[in-house]
Formats: structure tokens, sequence, C-alpha cells
């Protein structure tokens, strides 16, 4: 079993853990991503010292959870915003040119 998530809580809620984490951003793990440039070797000593068992492989798949996570929403956030260019196009040009979305070319669609 993972004890990576569980593991982070204490450390969130531990001040001395805390402190023992300075400069690896356990504060920010899990919710907005989980830091690529941290020291995983300091994180799973103080892990294990506290009781926890989590390993290098734990980090690297929170980290390429957390990547895919943001690359998937980047992905839904561009296609959103496509739709929504084109929408005020529409309205703007009123249906007679609207921009190609991969070029600055106009298409008019008369």
């Amino acid at each position: 079993m993972n004890d990576l998530p569980a593991f982070i809580d204490f450390a969130r809620n531990t001040p001395e853990v805390l402190s023992e984490l300075q400069g690896c951003s356990i504060e920010k793990w899990g919710d907005a991503h989980t830091p690529l440039d941290v020291d995983s070797k300091l994180v799973i000593d103080v892990a294990r010292r506290h009781g926890y068992e989590i390993s290098i492989s734990d980090i690297y798949a929170a980290q390429c959870a957390s990547l895919d996570k943001f690359w998937t929403d980047e992905i839904e956030n561009g296609i959103v915003a496509r739709r929504s260019l084109s929408r005020i196009q529409i309205n703007v040009f009123q249906c007679h040119s609207v921009v190609y979305p991969y070029s600055a070319s106009r298409i008019s669609v008369f």
C-alpha cells in the first residue's frame, strides 16, 4: 500500500516534520502538484523515521500523476478557449469572416 498520501497529510500537520522537510514544498504536495525538484531521499528517510513506508517509485508515480493532470487540464483549457474565441468571432464578424484556428489567415464565409 502506498503511504505517501498519509505521510503528506501527517507532515503538513506536524511542524517538526515540516521543518525537517524544509525546501521540499511538502505543504503543496497533493493539492496543486507534486514538485519535481525535491530531495526524494530526504522525504523517504523522514517518512520511514515516522513509520511510513514510501519508495522512490511512489514519489515518481505521484509526480507523473500530477503532470498528467496538469497536461490534461491545459489541453482542455485550450479547447474551451478555442471554442469561446470562435463564438466571439461569429458574434463580432456576424458570420462574414472568421480567423482559422491555426493560422492568421481569414476565411470568408460569403
